[in-house]
C-alpha cells in the first residue's frame, strides 16, 4: 500500500509537463501555489471532449457576447472559467496560433455546422475582446452580407479567411493590434 502511494504521488507530480503554476492569495496574505491545466490541455478538453453549440451566440453585439445557450456563456453544461481566466494577452496570442488549424471540433454553430478549430478561436476572441471578425476594416464587407444558406452564411466565409494565408495574416495583424 504505501510503494502505491509513492507510485500515485510520483505519478502525479511528474505526469504533465505543460501545467500552468498559478498563484493564489489568501485573505491572511498567505501565497500558496496550485497546478491548473495548461491552456492546449483546457482547449483539448472543452473544443474536443466537451464541445457544445454556440446558438447563434458566437457575436459581439452592443457590448456584450452571446447568449443565454451559448457554449461559450453558459456555464451550466461546460464551463468555460479557467479557460477565459488566463490573461487576455495570454489568450490572443494562444489562440490566434490556432487559427490556421481546420481541424473539425465539438462545437456547433446553430444553426449551420461544427465548427473548426480556428474558427473556435475567432468566437472565443470575440468573446474577450467584444470584437467581431467582420468589424475590422478590410472584413466590412461581410458585416451587412446577406446569407444565402448553409454554404454562403458568416461561417463559410470566416472559414475561407481562415484557409486563405494572405487574409488570415490580415485577420492576425487586426486582432494582434487590440
Amino acid at each position: 500500500m504505501k510503494g502505491l502511494m509513492i507510485f500515485v504521488f510520483l505519478f502525479s507530480a511528474f505526469s504533465c509537463v505543460s501545467k500552468v503554476d498559478t498563484e493564489v492569495q489568501t485573505p491572511s496574505g498567505t501565497i500558496f501555489s496550485q497546478d491548473s491545466l495548461s491552456l492546449d490541455s483546457l482547449w483539448q478538453e472543452l473544443v474536443f471532449e466537451k464541445g457544445g453549440c454556440l446558438t447563434g451566440g458566437q457575436r459581439a453585439k452592443d457590448g456584450h457576447f452571446g447568449n443565454e445557450g451559448c457554449v461559450l456563456t453558459n456555464y451550466r453544461k461546460t464551463d468555460w472559467r479557467l479557460f477565459f481566466n488566463h490573461p487576455k494577452d495570454e489568450l490572443t496570442e494562444f489562440l490566434i496560433n490556432k487559427f490556421a488549424d481546420t481541424t473539425v471540433t465539438n462545437i456547433h454553430t446553430c444553426p449551420f455546422a461544427i465548427a473548426t478549430n480556428g474558427e473556435v478561436a475567432v468566437y472565443c476572441l470575440t468573446k474577450i475582446h467584444l470584437v467581431n471578425w467582420y468589424d475590422f476594416n478590410p472584413f466590412h464587407e461581410y458585416r451587412d452580407r446577406e446569407t444565402t444558406g448553409g454554404e454562403d452564411c458568416e461561417q463559410t466565409w470566416l472559414q475561407a479567411i481562415l484557409e486563405d494565408p494572405k487574409q488570415r495574416a490580415v485577420l492576425i495583424d487586426a486582432w494582434q493590434k487590440l
